[in-house]
């Protein structure tokens, strides 16, 4: 009977902090942390994304080595998350924009190094994304390659 007891007023206490945590607002509720990429072609591919370089070029960091981080199966999604802490695409992208660029997995993987002169070289950019804060908000922050429009 005791521990009847003390289990509801634990459960009461708990649905009390529940109920005031969802209550409080959160700056990051405001905003879109996420763009979903979708892959519906039908290779595996690789994305860049960089927010404010709009040339269509791989970006070359200082050390001349490029690292094409994600890899997107067929038919399958990814989610990119807004690169700054505590901020939302909205922010981020209010002065900028933001480019994706999509390669073929294959073709990357086969590439001699990781360097820009031989990335360029030998690995074709298959699409080039230059996205705005309004295109991804019209696109309902959601990308797919190959594009539909």
């Amino acid at each position: 009977m005791i521990i009847m007891k003390n289990i509801k007023e634990v459960l009461f206490v708990f649905l009390i902090m529940i109920s005031t945590a969802s209550s409080c607002e959160n700056k990051n509720d405001k905003y879109n942390r996420y763009i979903t990429f979708i892959n519906r072609s039908e290779k595996s591919i690789r994305c860049s994304q960089i927010v404010g370089w709009n040339d269509c070029q791989f970006y070359c960091p200082p050390t001349g080595d490029i690292f094409i981080p994600t890899s997107i199966s067929s038919n399958s999604s990814y989610i990119f998350e807004c690169p700054i802490r505590d901020n939302g695409w909205e922010e981020t992208l209010s002065n900028s924009s933001l480019q994706i660029m999509v390669v073929d997995e294959e073709i990357y993987k086969r590439s001699p190094s990781n360097d820009c002169d031989t990335i360029r070289k030998y690995v074709p950019i298959l699409h080039c994304y230059q996205l705005t804060l309004e295109d991804l908000q019209r696109m309902n922050w959601i990308v797919v390659y190959p594009p539909e429009e």
